[in-house]
């Protein structure tokens, strides 16, 4: 008999975990999950899988859980769970939360197993990193994550200390890459260009730059000077760049979404 796996929450996030392994041809009615909205709970039960009505329900039959809510709801939301996991023989449970600790989750979960892992938001079409925190867990525990995982991207083990790092980096990543795109789009239109042509070359540019960037191996710095000629057209526009201190905004943005992952630990 196949282990049915349990979501708690189907967002973004926990929606295309739950997707990913629907395509990997997992049972659908071997997937139950908790969902208090009800537009996005129809999207999954259509796909065959199981609805239940609360966490117990949930976890008495499944034997592998992931908590996919926003990290802020969390110990409200699992205030009353400990007192039902007493009762239960031994489960996993594996955190998307950003922030919350391996020991925050053992504190509401108890003897039961507990991994902490960070996905982006890229797994939603099948491009996600994510990173799994390996600190006190079992090795079939990180095979078991890392099966379910490659359904939705590429995965990474870390020890828990880099997890805020990673909030910050891969985590949140995406939305400061996004922020990139519209602006080398919006300096396409300012110099002309209608917004889709500018958007299809700033697209191209970047999955090319990365598809180089991948199968050079060299380092970023090698390839910018492979682009830049002297007294020529990057130069200039590498000046602007280094005039507003790119890089360590950069950093700087990293820093800081890291430094609030802690804070919500």
């Amino acid at each position: 008999m196949a282990e049915k796996i349990f979501f708690i929450g189907v967002g973004n996030m926990g929606g295309a975990i739950l997707k990913g392994l629907l395509h990997s041809k997992k049972a659908p009615n071997d997937i139950l999950f908790f969902e208090p909205n009800d537009s996005t709970a129809h999207e999954f039960e259509a796909l065959g899988a199981i609805r239940v009505q609360g966490f117990d329900d949930g976890i008495r039959d499944a034997k592998t859980a992931f908590i996919c809510i926003k990290p802020q709801i969390f110990k409200m939301v699992a205030s009353p769970w400990l007192s039902i996991l007493q009762k239960m023989p031994p489960k996993t449970f594996i955190s998307i939360m950003a922030g919350v600790s391996s020991e925050t989750l053992k504190t509401h979960l108890g003897n039961h197993e507990a991994l902490r892992v960070m996905p982006n938001l890229p797994l939603t079409v099948g491009k996600g990193a994510v990173a799994l925190a390996t600190d006190n867990v079992s090795e079939s525990t990180l095979t078991l994550a890392e099966s379910i995982f490659k359904n939705v991207g590429v995965t990474v083990r870390v020890q828990e200390s880099w997890m805020d790092a990673v909030t910050g980096l891969s985590g949140s990543g995406p939305a400061y890459v996004f922020e990139f795109i519209d602006g080398l789009i919006m300096g396409g239109e300012k110099m002309g260009l209608t917004r889709s042509v500018a958007k299809e070359l700033a697209l191209t540019t970047l999955e090319g730059s990365i598809e180089l960037l991948k199968c050079s191996g060299k380092e970023p710095s090698v390839l910018t000077e492979m682009v830049s000629s002297p007294g020529g057209t990057t130069i200039a526009g590498l000046k602007v760049l280094e005039e507003a201190d790119f890089k360590a905004v950069l950093v700087r943005t990293v820093e800081a979404a890291a430094k609030r992952s802690k804070e919500l630990g």
